[in-house]
């Protein structure tokens, strides 16, 4: 009963405090890491006055972006354990004396993007006398003017800030109030919102005896910087002055002479002559001579960088033997200028026994295209090996386009000292058909030789690398089938190989095997011209990113599908075909769907596009969201047919069972003559024939058959014939004459006239003759055509029992009656038995 009662007590004092105390049920409250307090923020929550009825133990505060006009706070004790104080993006317009007197143990105050001017007005005298423990302020983003004066007085209070950020005038002089801020370590002046324009050899003086140690004039539009102008920065370390837009790179490195003698991290000149992307303009302010370097010659810094300058000459004399510079530099990196510079800087690393990183890539390039002839290869006993020295702690060389145009070394390349190189980047220098070897880089783990021509390049040229876990290879003018028989050799001593990039090769086939001894985890082979994956993936167990994007792929096969599923049980497999030439017709949608249901990520594929059956370009993804219109459109005509099929045979088999059920006695009788299951009688024989041949012939045509064709065929060629008027008895039966002679003779010849044709009794030879042949063998019949008779004249049903090598036709036989009837008798007598 009494926890009841309490609950309900604090349930309406929570409702009273609602309606009478607006904010703090706006704010958010959770721990302060930091601090180990209360962080309470109260962002975005158009609050207009600060809240004062905050948690006791308040360490932060965050009323950022809100509508505060005034900082206000009452002396309570919630205010006693504030720490860090976010009032940025309000609209504060001025700060009273009294503002911070409740929260003098504030280490942090953040007031930017209010509306704060830089003038004694906007900052009382000891406005920020209370806040004797304020470490980081913030005040940048208030005074859009360009021309103020900072309130001196009220900041030289401020003994402890070790930060500092605020705005500035476009000639920005730091007056004697900054020097009482002695522990002052990191001025800021640097941001989009940064108005100076000009660096003068009195800006700092105010600095000659502070701990500066970071200054920052990023983004500053400078225009002018004095040789002296950080003279009076003794302690600074880090210095940047990148995007300053309009300072030229020998008035940037002669600012530098005030640093000689100092010991610095870093100094950061980077894009601060980039107006306009002006590259032809003036090249005096873009040639940093012997003359110019030897500001810095003094200087002991570890990173100097000098990037985007659009400097077209560094003379190597940035890298002296016994300079201070030389000695200690770490870093250096200039790249992306317009160098052409002094390449006797190559043989001067040496002088820089700290570098660990150099960067002189991306230069003016020479070498966009391959050379057209290639130069003799020489042999092998005279070549001449070409050393370079590096620093012994260099671990990272980039010269990317930094040579130019290399050409063709005739020789082996050995880098000497090169114990620690790890990375070295080789790109776009014209190197072209190197046939030889390089050595001194057995520690090197990534090596980018992309876009250098090497058509003929020796395979063997990589056996020096074996810790390599990164090559990239890209447009290195390849022969088509360079890889296909050479690759395997190539790659194969690269055992801890993970990374290769052999993209924009324009390639079609490689060996299967090329992968075969590396644990590769990432292959890029995209721009070129692959139609499938071209090599094994069995090969590849480690695989986890596979390039084949601006290829030429219509679909992935099933068994190669297959394999990169089991590849992304285990490797989290990414794919990307991106810009192929992919197929989404009607027999590749076991592929389309694929895309979307494996487990393998196939990067951007919503992007995608593809041909249907059609021709139309499509997307998989449209054909995946409507999977089950497009299979239904692919089936169709398949069921269509089929259901066609089905039902014509549906038809047939009824017309058969109708014609069994009618003529069942001749389907049996079909069916038994097809499979031979009749009695058949024996085929006759000549022995069973008394004659040779039957002579059929009208009677116009008597003499010359009884005198001519009887002399021929049986007095010379032995054929014993049955002719009518000889051999049957004068007054008898003439149809029983024909028949008995028809069927007592192994074959029948007939003498075809005009005659003949028009002869009764001959067409009831032939009724004969074609009755009978169907009892005798093939070729039984045989015809002689005279030249007055017509093949039109012949009976069809005489020429269906005749094969036409057994037509004879007298006109072919002219003056030379022998050989006619020789070859007659010869067909007689064909197949007779003896």
């Amino acid at each position: 009963m009494l926890i009841y009662i309490l609950t309900m007590k604090i349930s309406i004092l929570q409702l009273f405090v609602c309606l009478c105390g607006e904010v703090i049920w706006a704010c958010t409250f959770h721990h302060d890491v930091t601090y180990g307090g209360v962080f309470a923020n109260c962002s975005n929550n158009n609050l207009s006055s600060v809240p004062d009825d905050l948690p006791l133990n308040t360490t932060s505060l965050s009323l950022h972006s809100n509508h505060i006009t005034v900082l206000h706070t009452q002396p309570n004790c919630s205010w006693n354990t504030l720490k860090y104080l976010d009032l940025s993006n309000n609209k504060l317009a001025k700060l009273e004396k009294r503002t911070f007197e409740s929260i003098s143990h504030l280490e942090e105050l953040f007031l930017q993007n209010n509306n704060l001017l830089l003038n004694p007005d906007t900052y009382a005298d000891d406005v920020f006398l209370p806040l004797q423990k304020l470490q980081k302020l913030h005040l940048h983003n208030n005074d859009r003017r360009f021309n103020g004066k900072y309130p001196e007085t009220a900041l030289g209070k401020l003994r402890s800030v070790v930060e500092l950020k605020i705005d500035s005038s476009r000639i920005t002089i730091f007056g004697s109030g900054f020097a009482n801020m002695t522990s002052l370590k990191r001025l800021l002046l640097g941001f989009n919102g940064c108005k100076i324009e000009a660096v003068l050899n009195d800006t700092f003086r105010s600095f000659q005896h502070s701990s500066v140690e970071d200054l920052d004039l990023r983004s500053c539009p400078l225009a002018t910087l004095d040789k002296m102008s950080f003279v009076y920065f003794k302690r600074l370390k880090n210095l940047n002055l990148s995007n300053s837009t309009f300072v030229s790179p020998v008035d940037a490195v002669k600012s530098m002479h005030g640093f000689n003698g100092s010991n610095m991290t870093s100094i950061i000149l980077d894009e601060m002559y980039n107006f306009l992307n002006f590259r032809y303009g003036p090249v005096a302010p873009r040639i940093l001579t012997h003359d110019v370097l030897d500001n810095i010659q003094g200087v002991c810094v570890r990173k100097f960088s000098m990037k985007k300058n659009k400097i077209v000459w560094i003379d190597s004399s940035i890298l002296n033997s016994g300079s201070r510079f030389s000695q200690c530099i770490v870093h250096l990196d200039l790249s992306d200028n317009d160098f052409l510079g002094d390449r006797l800087l190559l043989f001067k690393l040496v002088f820089a026994p700290e570098l660990v990183f150099l960067n002189f890539s991306n230069h003016l390039r020479r070498n966009e295209f391959f050379p057209t002839s290639l130069p003799e290869h020489n042999s092998l006993l005279s070549v001449p090996t070409f050393q370079l020295t590096l620093p012994g702690k260099l671990e990272y060389l980039y010269m990317h386009g930094s040579l130019s145009d290399v050409g063709y070394i005739n020789g082996n390349i050995e880098f000497r000292n090169a114990f620690s190189l790890k990375s070295f980047i080789f790109e776009f220098n014209g190197m072209y058909a190197f046939r030889h070897n390089i050595y001194g880089l057995e520690n090197l783990t990534e090596f980018d030789v992309s876009g250098n021509y090497f058509t003929n390049v020796n395979p063997g040229f990589l056996q020096s690398f074996p810790s390599l876990t990164t090559l990239k290879m890209s447009q290195m003018g390849f022969r088509k089938d360079f890889l296909l028989k050479e690759g395997r050799q190539m790659f194969l001593p690269l055992r801890a190989l993970k990374n290769i990039v052999l993209s924009r090769n324009d390639l079609i086939v490689m060996d299967s095997q090329i992968f075969a001894g590396n644990q590769l985890t990432v292959i890029d082979l995209s721009f070129n011209r692959f139609e499938s994956i071209p090599f094994d993936i069995t090969t590849t167990p480690s695989l986890r990113h596979l390039d084949l994007s601006y290829n030429s792929l219509p679909v992935l096969s099933e068994s190669q599908r297959r394999l990169l599923d089991a590849l992304a049980t285990t490797n989290n497999l990414t794919l990307n075909l991106n810009n192929n030439l992919l197929s989404c017709g009607c027999k590749n949608l076991d592929f389309v769907m694929w895309m979307f249901q494996t487990d393998v990520k196939v990067e951007s594929r919503d992007t995608y596009t593809c041909v249907s059956d059609d021709g139309v370009i499509t997307s998989p993804s449209f054909v995946y969201d409507h999977y089950d219109e497009t299979w239904r459109r692919c089936s169709g005509p398949v069921w269509l047919s089929l259901s066609v099929s089905a039902f014509a045979l549906i038809i047939l088999f009824m017309i058969l069972i109708y014609l069994i059920n009618q003529k069942k006695t001749l389907v049996l009788n079909i069916i038994h003559r097809f499979f031979g299951l009749v009695n058949v009688t024996k085929a006759p024989k000549r022995s069973d024939f008394p004659n040779d041949a039957y002579i059929g012939y009208s009677d116009v045509d008597y003499q010359y058959v009884c005198h001519t064709v009887r002399e021929h065929l049986e007095d010379r060629h032995g054929v014993k014939l049955f002719l009518k008027d000889r051999d049957t008895i004068p007054g008898g039966q003439i149809a029983d004459d024909i028949i008995s002679g028809i069927d007592s003779s192994w074959k029948t010849v007939l003498v075809l006239t005009q005659s003949f044709i028009e002869d009764q009794w001959c067409r009831f030879i032939v009724n004969r003759i074609v009755y009978s042949s169907t009892r005798m063998p093939v070729g039984s019949v045989l015809l002689v055509l005279f030249k007055d008779v017509r093949r039109g004249d012949i009976s069809p049903a005489l020429l269906n029992v005749v094969e036409e090598r057994h037509i004879f036709s007298v006109g072919k036989y002219v003056d030379d009656q022998g050989r006619l009837w020789r070859d007659v008798s010869q067909r007689i007598m064909n197949g007779a038995e003896v």
